[in-house]
C-alpha cells in the first residue's frame, strides 16, 4: 500500500522505484538542491556528497532499496525534502530532511505531526527516530512532539521513540 498524506501546507507522497522517467528526472534534479553539505552535517556519510545528478542517482537508488521513501512537496508541488521509514517488527524508523530554505518555518514539525496522524491508521506500534547529539533542532522537535529520548549510542546519535496510541 502507498503511503500518502497532506498537511495544510504540506502533500507527502511515497516515491514508486517505477516512476515515469520525466518525474523521475525531476525528482533527481531536486535532490542535490536539498542535500547541501549544511542540511546533511549531522546526517549519516551516505548523505553527503550528494551534488551531481549521478551522485543522485545513487542515493535515490540506496533509498529505494533500504527504505520507503517519501518526497515533502508544498501545496505548489515543489520539493523540498524527504521522509525516509524503515521497517522492523512494527516499528517505523523514521528519519526526514527539509531543504535549508524550509528551515524555521514550522513545516517539520507539521511533517512529523501529519506523518503521527497516519501512523494511526496503520499496523505500526512506534515510531523511531535516531538524531545527532548536535542536531539541537531535531531534537527539541521531537520532544515537543513527545517522542522520548533514549541513551546516546556510541556514535553520539540519541534515539527518540514515540508509542502510537
Amino acid at each position: 500500500m502507498t503511503l500518502s498524506f497532506t498537511t495544510s501546507r504540506l502533500n507527502v507522497v511515497e516515491v514508486d522505484a517505477h516512476m515515469p522517467s520525466d518525474e523521475r528526472a525531476q525528482l533527481l534534479a531536486c535532490v542535490p538542491q536539498i542535500l547541501t553539505p549544511t542540511v546533511v552535517a549531522a546526517l549519516p556519510p551516505y548523505f553527503h556528497d550528494v551534488n551531481s545528478l549521478a551522485a543522485a542517482e545513487v542515493w535515490l537508488e540506496q533509498m529505494l532499496a533500504q527504505s520507503r521513501l517519501l518526497r515533502v512537496q508544498t501545496n505548489v508541488n515543489e520539493v523540498i525534502g524527504f521522509l525516509f521509514i524503515h521497517m522492523a517488527d512494527n516499528v517505523a524508523h523514521i528519519g526526514y530532511v527539509l531543504g535549508q530554505a524550509s528551515w524555521g518555518k514550522g513545516l517539520a514539525t507539521e511533517l512529523l505531526q501529519g506523518l503521527m496522524i497516519e501512523a494511526r491508521k496503520t499496523p505500526w506500534h512506534k515510531l523511531v527516530g535516531g538524531v545527532d547529539q548536535g542536531n539541537l533542532a531535531s531534537t527539541k522537535l521531537l520532544k515537543k512532539l513527545g517522542f522520548v529520548a533514549q541513551e546516546a549510542d556510541d556514535n553520539g546519535v540519541i534515539m527518540f521513540e514515540y508509542v502510537l496510541p
